[in-house]
């Protein structure tokens, strides 16, 4: 522990993998050979082992988390609304979205390890206590000033890059993810499955706000910590929250439509960029199963999975999704466009889905 000021500083200000594996390392290889291997030896090798340790570390709660979860959560969905659409996602879909997800694994868990570098570094904000931040009224201040830079530097994101600019559609692949269009296509398993880089720019702002931003440590790490659940909850469409919430019901009509509610956790930046809308009457007995889906969403989802399930390519993506929008019904652009006659095994599996939800 006396190393750790030689580095420059200060001792609370230590690596994630320092904190868990420094008594181990400690033990076992010394003191200075611990502080090397997990970054604190103020050299490039140093920083790099430092790096990819605490990546490991970060990858692996991100494994548990993900495989305890995300079936938890739609264990739950299915026992407590059982006709729900979120319910009844078929396995292959399922199957798919976590071969996905893993694949984005390694970039997303980089967001916590460059937020715990420039932490290590000395270049981040953060407070380790609120005396540190001058007192409760400065750190409470931190809190929010740090979740509203974060809803808009997200929604920025999310609104421009993945969803307006052609440059940004283009590189980050947001299609991969609104591919998971109906109601009967979105569980907690599809909450991660995004293109890796798609997912990571969208988790970026919590790591690059600690920058600019004082804010306590653990409101950081509860921000991680629920930006993780968040993105399970907003994917299942069984429980609303009240207004000012961007809840699950809010960014299912961001699928169907793949546009409006960009907004990460509140709909400020939506409605004061025109680009909010909200659900319907009927919004609540439709995710609960009460009433069931549309035949005409049921046949476009039947299909839609099946040009998917076929080939993950940006490409195959995007004309998956301009497909759908040319077989009409209520999903954007392609309200005023006029339906095509849908195949008879289309409507027998549609028939069929509708029968076993009543």
């Amino acid at each position: 522990k006396d190393l750790l000021p030689r580095t420059g500083m200060k001792p609370h200000h230590r690596s994630l993998s320092h904190l868990l594996l420094g008594p181990v390392l400690e033990r076992v290889v010394g003191s200075e050979a611990g502080l090397f291997w997990t970054g604190h030896a103020g050299t490039l090798a140093s920083d790099l082992l430092g790096l990819i340790t605490t990546w490991a570390i970060f990858y692996l709660l991100l494994i548990i988390f993900y495989s305890l979860f995300c079936p938890l959560v739609s264990a739950y969905c299915s026992w407590k609304y059982p006709k729900a659409p979120t319910s009844v996602v078929p396995r292959r879909l399922i199957d798919n979205m976590i071969q996905v997800s893993y694949r984005a694994f390694p970039l997303y868990v980089t967001v916590p390890m460059i937020g715990d570098f420039f932490r290590v570094k000395g270049w981040s904000q953060v407070c380790d206590s609120v005396d540190e931040c001058g007192g409760w009224a400065p750190a409470i201040a931190g809190c929010v000033v740090y979740f509203f830079a974060i809803e808009f530097l997200i929604f920025i994101d999310h609104y421009y890059f993945l969803h307006k600019m052609d440059a940004g559609k283009r590189i980050m692949k947001h299609a991969f993810h609104h591919v998971y269009k109906y109601a009967d296509q979105l569980n907690a398993y599809s909450g991660y499955s995004f293109a890796p880089q798609d997912g990571w720019s969208q988790g970026l702002p919590l790591a690059l706000c600690t920058l600019f931003i004082p804010v306590p440590t653990a409101f950081v790490i509860a921000m991680e910590v629920l930006t993780g659940f968040w993105t399970l909850y907003i994917h299942t469409d069984v429980a609303p929250l009240p207004w000012p919430f961007m809840g699950c019901d809010y960014h299912y009509i961001h699928h169907k439509y793949n546009w409006y509610n960009f907004g990460f956790m509140t709909q400020l930046f939506d409605t004061l960029f025109g680009t909010i809308k909200h659900p319907k009457a009927d919004a609540l007995d439709l995710s609960h199963g009460v009433l069931p889906m549309p035949i005409k969403e049921l046949e476009k989802s039947a299909v839609l999975t099946e040009q998917l399930l076929r080939a993950r390519g940006l490409t195959d993506c995007a004309d998956a999704l301009k497909s759908d929008l040319a077989r009409g019904g209520e999903s954007g652009e392609a309200e005023t466009t006029a339906a095509k006659t849908p195949t008879a095994s289309m409507r027998q599996r549609a028939v069929s889905v509708s029968d076993a939800k009543s």
